[in-house]
């Protein structure tokens, strides 16, 4: 796929820092986060509308990057793409308090919250650690290990939860989570901006300046209709795999395993098509990968029929992982790379906080089986979108040339 012998000496130490903190992430995120939907449900007897809140903890957090972006234009961004994710976990540390479904959904939406607050320092960073026309194998290869320490996270979760319970057991996940994070602080990166952003930087001058970028604007829109859609499905996958398949924990760890394999693949592939093709062509074909998950959700009589929906699932959600965190790298000037960060985390705040609700309202309005065809037809308007953003991107770049 690639040489690490052929990349210069700042870039391997980079990666090779990013590549650990990835791994003992993976394992972390994998022990964690595949089973925090159905053990509310299940254990604690949520609502619909507290595992909705659930899907909308990283979107909360995402809210306030334009505000984070601002404060760090003209500091250094590593420390910033630590600290955040480094509290988060540590609030996983509170769940031996976590008897009730309030308690649990409180530390899970604070805990996902502050780690998403690291979106636009992370993007600073890696887009000065990897050079551009390596940088989406790079990633891909740094996420395909993320992938598969969360496969081992999962497996060792389903077990571990049979007989540990999930009060003790997500606070060793969440310290193992906080190591991996310290290892990403030793990827290298200078510690001062190279490129100052001008002094007296307004915090709106983010959103006009990637509103006048018409491809980014598409691109976004685009973006948002897709992850919109996906969104309104998060809580009605674990209530329609517990109400109506009467999943097990078990079944839970060997669908978030298949998934994972999936994306590992996704991830190695879907780096070198953002390398050759480009980011709209990538979101054009996750789309239409991602549609067999809600038709076979729709379709599904048994619990063995939701393996396709789940490697589906993962090798489309390695292309758009890469196509989210590409955007600002792709579109941006150095020096604005946190402010187009910022305004797409933004954008993911405002369909990732009424997405789960609406996905939980239309699921107790009509039965979780019918939301399926509602991102069926947001994915449709997203393609759609996403064509015209291709074209006109291109015709930008043949004038350009």
């Amino acid at each position: 796929m690639f040489s690490l012998t052929g990349l210069p000496r700042p870039v391997r130490h980079a990666f090779k820092w990013d590549a650990l903190s990835a791994a003992i992430g993976g394992l972390s995120s994998g022990a964690l986060f595949p089973f925090l939907g159905v053990i509310l449900r299940r254990d604690l007897h949520a609502s619909a509308y507290l595992i909705a809140m659930l899907g909308a903890s990283f979107a909360l957090g995402n809210l306030f990057n334009p505000l984070m972006a601002h404060r760090i234009r003209n500091r250094p961004k590593l420390p910033h793409a630590v600290w955040p994710p480094i509290v988060g976990r540590a609030f996983f540390l509170l769940m031996p308090l976590a008897s009730a479904a309030p308690v649990f959904v409180a530390i899970t939406v604070l805990g996902c919250a502050f780690g998403s607050l690291a979106a636009p320092a992370y993007a600073a960073v890696i887009r000065d650690a990897y050079p551009v026309e390596r940088r989406g194998r790079l990633m891909g290869f740094v996420r395909g290990l993320f992938v598969g320490g969360s496969m081992l996270g999962s497996l060792c979760g389903g077990v571990a939860l049979q007989h540990i319970g999930y009060r003790w057991f997500f606070p060793i996940a969440a310290l193992l989570g906080m190591v991996g994070v310290s290892a990403f602080s030793r990827i290298g990166v200078p510690a001062a901006p190279a490129e100052p952003a001008p002094t007296g930087a307004r915090l709106m001058d983010a959103f006009r300046v990637a509103r006048a970028d018409r491809p980014f604007r598409l691109y976004s829109t685009a973006f948002f209709l897709y992850a919109f859609g996906n969104l309104i499905l998060s809580p009605v996958y674990p209530v329609f795999q517990v109400d109506v398949l009467h999943i097990s924990t078990q079944w839970v760890s060997y669908l978030s395993v298949a998934s994972a394999g999936m994306s590992m693949i996704g991830y190695l592939y879907w780096g070198r098509v953002l390398d050759r093709r480009g980011p709209f062509a990538l979101l054009l074909y996750i789309m239409v990968i991602f549609t067999l998950t809600p038709v076979t959700y729709y379709l599904a009589q048994g619990v063995p029929v939701l393996l396709i929906a789940a490697m589906a699932q993962g090798l489309a959600l390695a292309g758009g992982d890469l196509a989210y965190v590409n955007a600002s790298m792709r579109f941006a000037k150095r020096e604005l790379v946190v402010s187009y960060a910022a305004v797409f985390a933004f954008l993911q705040a405002m369909r990732g906080i009424p997405g789960p609700f609406i996905g939980a309202a239309l699921s107790n309005q009509f039965g979780p089986r019918s939301v399926f065809p509602v991102t069926l037809a947001l994915w449709v308007g997203a393609a759609a979108v996403a064509l015209v953003g291709m074209r006109t991107a291109q015709g930008q770049a043949d004038q350009e040339a």
